[in-house]
């Protein structure tokens, strides 16, 4: 039960908070989702492919990091200074769901769903091609065709060779490479693995 002093000292604070003035409510609430939005749509572009490519993935999370640290801020003097406005915690939920999609892997598997289709179409030829080339929402930079089947190397594994390969027979390489220039594979689905090449 609070006394007369501290109903006294609440409405001394409920007082000095003012009206949220319109260019801040624009501020927090237009502006900064706006960046963030943004930033959380990038990243979940980059998670698209099944080996993202780090550099594209650490750029992203500092972007992330540095509006996270500007809504502190913001959400701090919103607190302090004036009456509450719901809108700011627009950017942290559209943080949140971002995080959620690519912790369950949403956005690689909507990218190999809408990939497969045109990669199957080409791994009927198979022709070998070390240029640069959008397949589905893939970007290769080589395919070869090797005796087990046909392999897309795309972009991503940082310092290893990553891809896609369609291997119509099956492979008993499963599981992680242990030396250089060997090629380790994870199933995907039906004639369909993710391999990795080390050096």
């Amino acid at each position: 039960m609070t006394d007369g002093r501290d109903e006294q000292s609440i409405q001394r604070r409920a007082r000095h908070r003012t009206e949220t003035p319109r260019w801040w409510r624009v501020a927090t609430g237009i502006v900064l989702t706006a960046f963030v939005a943004f930033a959380c749509a990038a990243t979940l572009v980059i998670t698209i492919p099944l080996d993202p490519v780090f550099p594209y993935v650490l750029l992203a999370g500092f972007a992330l990091l540095i509006l996270g640290a500007v809504w502190l801020i913001l959400a701090a003097v919103q607190l302090g200074r004036y009456r509450w406005d719901r809108r700011i915690c627009l950017a942290p939920a559209i943080v949140v769901l971002t995080a959620t999609l690519v912790f369950f892997g949403v956005p690689s598997d909507l990218g190999w769903r809408l990939s497969v289709g045109e990669l199957t179409a080409y791994a009927q030829t198979c022709t070998p091609s070390s240029e640069d080339q959008r397949i589905g929402l893939y970007d290769t930079w080589r395919v070869e065709a090797f005796d087990t089947g046909c392999h897309f190397f795309l972009e991503g594994g940082l310092v290893n060779l990553v891809g896609v390969a369609h291997l119509p027979h099956g492979t008993d390489k499963l599981g992680r490479p242990r030396r250089d220039g060997e090629i380790g594979y994870q199933h995907i689905e039906g004639d369909w693995y993710r391999f990795m090449q080390i050096f």
